[in-house]
């Protein structure tokens, strides 16, 4: 899936002004991937075995300045002031935008875009994961019925909640609690609202009050490919 762009311009500058938006030097971290392929395998496995926990679900595009503020904006107001083991992370990074022709400013993402998006959350229990061929975006359109009026809407730039029950059993990702989005497509949609971090980090603390005390549990190994 390609959408067209608008204007791209010093994407490098914004993630760096993001990583400091607060003034100070971000921590250094370990960041890694995984490869995903087009059935989703890796973060079904990782989604199912995080029953019982709060889960969130992030699909970014890793060059995309929206993606990237929301990155920071989900850093800053939720996921840098919490260990918390009940809560999990994943973060789908998929090309979105880049048309040569129509924005020669513009390129595809590729990975090594995503080691630079990860460094802006700074939690332990986040884990990042790069689908090269965008079909995840499809796959999580169809399962969470993204639409404007009756057309399907490709998922990118959408920010999900999903509570301790979610399995995933379908061939698709299944509907969250919540999902917010900063796509002009969906602009005014009362199901899908646009992305307000402060109220997605409050939904995300209610939803933890109602868990049982959090056990300590191991922070999640990560596979760079």
């Amino acid at each position: 899936m390609r959408v067209s762009p608008a204007p791209v311009l010093a994407i490098g500058l914004l993630w760096a002004a993001a990583s400091c938006a607060r003034g100070e030097t971000a921590p250094a971290q370990a960041t890694s991937y995984t490869t995903l392929d087009d059935q989703g395998s890796q973060l079904r496995a990782d989604f199912n075995r995080g029953v019982g926990t709060v889960r969130l679900l992030f699909v970014v595009d890793p060059i995309c300045p929206t993606c990237l503020r929301g990155l920071d904006d989900m850093n800053r107001d939720l996921l840098e002031s919490t260990t918390d083991p009940r809560l999990q992370t994943f973060v789908v990074h998929e090309p979105v935008l880049g048309t040569a022709r129509a924005a020669p400013w513009s390129r595809l993402a590729v990975g090594t875009d995503v080691i630079k998006a990860a460094q802006l959350l700074h939690n332990p229990r986040v884990q990042h994961y790069w689908n090269p061929s965008g079909e995840f975006g499809q796959m999580l359109s169809q399962g969470v019925g993204l639409r404007n009026s009756e057309h399907l809407v490709y998922a990118w730039d959408v920010w999900l909640i999903y509570g301790p029950e979610a399995k995933w059993e379908g061939t698709n990702p299944p509907r969250p609690r919540l999902l917010m989005n900063q796509l002009g497509a969906l602009r005014g949609s009362t199901e899908f609202p646009h992305l307000d971090s402060h109220v997605f980090a409050q939904q995300v603390q209610a939803l933890l009050a109602q868990l049982p005390p959090a056990t300590s549990t191991p922070t999640p190994s990560h596979s760079l490919q």
